[in-house]
């Protein structure tokens, strides 16, 4: 399987594209999120996805017009895949966009005593989930998430 991911970044922030395979890579294998992920039984030659790496008001911004809050947030996923099945193009499967705001993963990076690569890496691996299907409207759906996350995200060493 081949990616196809563009990145646009609006920050100081150096991300690093092949942790990024990495983690959509480690993800799917993974039987249990493969096996409940909208990717399942699917041929796949290509896999896209786009990421935009900003400040908190340009996120504020995507959060009050999209979702309703009027606050910035740390991550936003838009899936269309797992939204579209039918929005293959070419043999070409887009998952979607994940925005995730630098200032906030900065912040959240210094209260949880770890590095922003870390940071910024989890809640990339949060919209990769969103992305292939996954939701946490319960605590178990929330868990399971949570949980996945935290095991890649060391898997990669960022423990």
């Amino acid at each position: 399987m081949k990616t196809d991911f563009n990145f646009e970044n609006y920050t100081d922030f150096k991300y690093d594209k092949k942790t990024i395979r990495k983690i959509l890579k480690t993800l799917l294998k993974k039987k249990k999120v493969y096996e409940k992920s909208c990717l399942k039984d699917i041929e796949i030659k290509t896999l896209s996805a786009d990421f935009v790496f900003c400040n908190d008001e340009f996120i504020h911004k995507i959060n009050r017009e999209y979702r309703g809050f009027d606050k910035p947030t740390d991550v936003i996923s838009f899936a269309l895949f797992s939204d579209d099945q039918q929005s293959v193009i070419l043999d070409e499967i887009n998952l979607g966009e994940i925005i995730v705001s630098v200032d906030t993963a900065k912040k959240q990076a210094k209260n949880g005593g770890h590095s922003i690569e870390k940071e910024i890496y989890y809640l990339i691996c949060h919209g990769l989930l969103h992305l292939l299907g996954f939701d946490h409207q319960t605590q178990k759906e929330y868990n399971f998430m949570v949980d996945i996350q935290n095991c890649v995200i060391k898997e990669l060493g960022y423990d």
